[in-house]
């Protein structure tokens, strides 16, 4: 009886520190440099607002933003940008870039490496583009494209960039601010910061789809490991965001939500480098077909992209140019060889 106790008192230990990891309550935040832990709110872009936002000037800020696996979620900063692209990356995650016209925003992240084909969809939308280290082609890219870029892995770049390890330990945990991010390229980069690039491609009002499929529910498969699913929610009109089946939430404690879905598929395959750890790259520049969802609703388009700086073009299928509702898009580019499901 006495080693039957002596059991139960280590197997006690044992389960009881492992089970503790499952709590709700984050650990104290520790930092690595001198940055405050910023409090995180909710920073949404109001329907109303949206409109006269995308019509400004102000040039956008374009982040990188790590999705490789679970431990870089839940993320913050996707919940204000005003269109967010998930493309794949090397071992069949995804990755995203989320742009922002709002320059107020403190906290964003977790941020990751650029990979070149990011560069493009930066590039026409004119943003300054921000990223922490890089493969061979981006580093490339950049420098050949002369991409106004914040590297936050370089040089003085790297003072508005912060670790934060309440959610994660290892190396998912690099942040930094829309508000920082701006005023280092106003004051410190010398980049232009207005554009006079415009997004015509906004509705002033809010429209349904009259002519468009019922779509209540999609399922983007990247790959074996990683998929992405929406369900629609009808009384707030958005669709709300899973990965893995589990509520992609932010930080702020919200499921993110998106007004708009463009979907479409590319070739995409192993890039040869010398690295050989199975960095893709896209067959981007041409053209395909696509879905575009919003309200409920969801209608074919076709897109076509002409060069690297050129702007993605969309078009209904009877060659109209696709106009979105305000409010925020998600661009879900997704592997060719993927069955997607609109249902």
């Amino acid at each position: 009886m006495k080693k039957l106790a002596i059991y139960f008192i280590i197997l006690s230990l044992i389960i009881i520190p492992g089970c503790s990891k499952k709590t709700s309550n984050p650990e104290p935040v520790q930092k690595t440099s001198n940055q405050n832990t910023t409090e995180v709110e909710k920073n949404e872009i109001m329907p109303n607002e949206f409109y006269e936002m995308m019509q400004g000037d102000e040039r956008p800020v374009a982040v990188m933003i790590d999705n490789d696996t679970a431990a870089a979620r839940p993320q913050i900063g996707l919940e204000s940008a005003y269109m967010v692209y998930e493309i794949i990356v090397e071992g069949g995650s995804s990755r995203m870039m989320a742009l922002f016209k709002k320059h107020d925003i403190e906290k964003v992240g977790p941020v990751r490496s650029s990979r070149h084909y990011f560069l493009d969809y930066a590039l026409e939308h004119d943003a300054i583009y921000c990223h922490a280290g890089w493969s061979p082609k981006a580093q490339a890219d950049i420098r050949s494209l002369g991409v106004n870029n914040i590297n936050g892995i370089q040089g003085d770049d790297g003072s508005i960039y912060w670790r934060d390890y309440t959610y994660d330990r290892t190396w998912h945990n690099l942040y930094t601010g829309v508000d920082k991010l701006f005023e280092k390229a106003k004051n410190d980069k010398n980049y232009r910061t207005t554009t006079d690039t415009k997004h015509t491609q906004y509705l002033t009002t809010e429209t349904d789809l009259e002519e468009g499929e019922d779509t209540t529910n999609i399922t983007l498969p990247y790959s074996n490991n990683y998929k992405v699913t929406y369900e629609y929610d009808s009384e707030n009109k958005v669709y709300k965001r899973f990965v893995n089946g589990g509520a992609h939430m932010s930080q702020t404690d919200e499921q993110l939500t998106a007004k708009n879905i463009i979907i479409y598929q590319i070739y995409n395959f192993n890039l040869p480098d010398n690295d050989n750890v199975g960095r893709q790259d896209l067959k981007n520049i041409g053209s395909g077909t696509g879905y575009y969802v919003t309200n409920g609703k969801m209608i074919e388009i076709n897109w076509e992209k002409t060069s690297r700086e050129g702007r993605t073009v969309y078009t209904t299928t009877d060659g109209e140019e696709l106009l979105l509702n305000p409010g925020n898009t998600f661009v879900q580019i997704i592997p060719q060889a993927s069955t997607i499901t609109l249902s």
